[in-house]
């Protein structure tokens, strides 16, 4: 405004000037005082198309700066969920799978239903050959070759390989678990915490019940796995198929 205010005082500073001439010329006050209004109106918009226009391209500037701040947030919070849900995608099989492999090394371990061969009946170059590609020590071979009764003897070693592989599945996954839980939803993420408990609860009461013999024998942790896991080993199993198989369903 204050600009406005001194173009305008110019201008009438000339146009009072110009009254004087102009009265000598004889042209009349009316006259003058038309030509003095256009003029002022002249000015007065020019003034405010002037000022309109650079308030216009500040608004502008302002607004272009404004959209590519959020045009970079958005990339980014884009960019940063694209990463984690390709993280996801990855770390929910391979956790799944370890899981099920757990689950799998820990029933072969404490399933009631058990299978040994009938190292009784076989002669010593019989035994020698069953046995050369057990993971057997040298000595464990040797006691079972000795025994008197050698299926009892074969079985607690056996069983004794068998615990140790379930327990490093199981730990195994609880590594993968631990590093790579961050990327699963909390849902299945507290599920599969969960059934690896039920699973490493049912292996320790199965190896206590092998090495001290209890009567009667520990069965809560077995039957807690054989029936609440059974339940939970489905329920994960269909979340993370759901999981997986959720963007393809999803309408764009």
């Amino acid at each position: 405004m204050d600009q406005f205010l001194i173009y305008f005082w110019a201008t009438w500073e000339w146009a009072k000037s110009t009254l004087a001439l102009i009265s000598v010329l004889g042209i009349s006050v009316t006259a003058v005082v038309t030509a003095a209004y256009a003029l002022f109106k002249f000015l007065g918009e020019k003034w405010i198309s002037q000022k309109f226009a650079q308030q216009l391209e500040a608004y502008k500037s302002e607004q272009g700066r404004e959209l590519e701040r959020l045009r970079h947030r958005i990339n980014g919070v884009f960019d940063r969920t694209k990463r984690l849900h390709d993280r996801e995608f990855e770390v929910v099989p391979d956790l799944w799978g370890q899981l099920v492999e757990a689950h799998g090394w820990a029933w072969s371990y404490i399933s009631p239903l058990q299978n040994y061969p009938d190292v009784d009946r076989m002669d010593a170059d019989e035994l020698e050959e069953f046995l050369e590609d057990k993971p057997f020590s040298k000595a464990q071979k040797r006691d079972i070759s000795a025994a008197s009764r050698r299926l009892e003897t074969y079985r607690e070693i056996s069983e004794q390989y068998k615990y140790s592989d379930a327990m490093s599945k199981l730990r195994d996954f609880n590594i993968a678990f631990r590093k790579q839980g961050i990327f699963l939803q909390s849902e299945i993420k507290k599920d599969m915490g969960d059934l690896a408990q039920m699973i490493r609860g049912a292996v320790i009461e199965h190896q206590i019940n092998q090495e001290d013999k209890p009567r009667p024998r520990l069965r809560d942790d077995y039957k807690k796995l054989e029936t609440e896991g059974k339940v939970l080993f489905e329920k994960i199993e269909q979340d993370v198929v759901d999981r997986l198989w959720d963007s393809t369903k999803t309408e764009v």
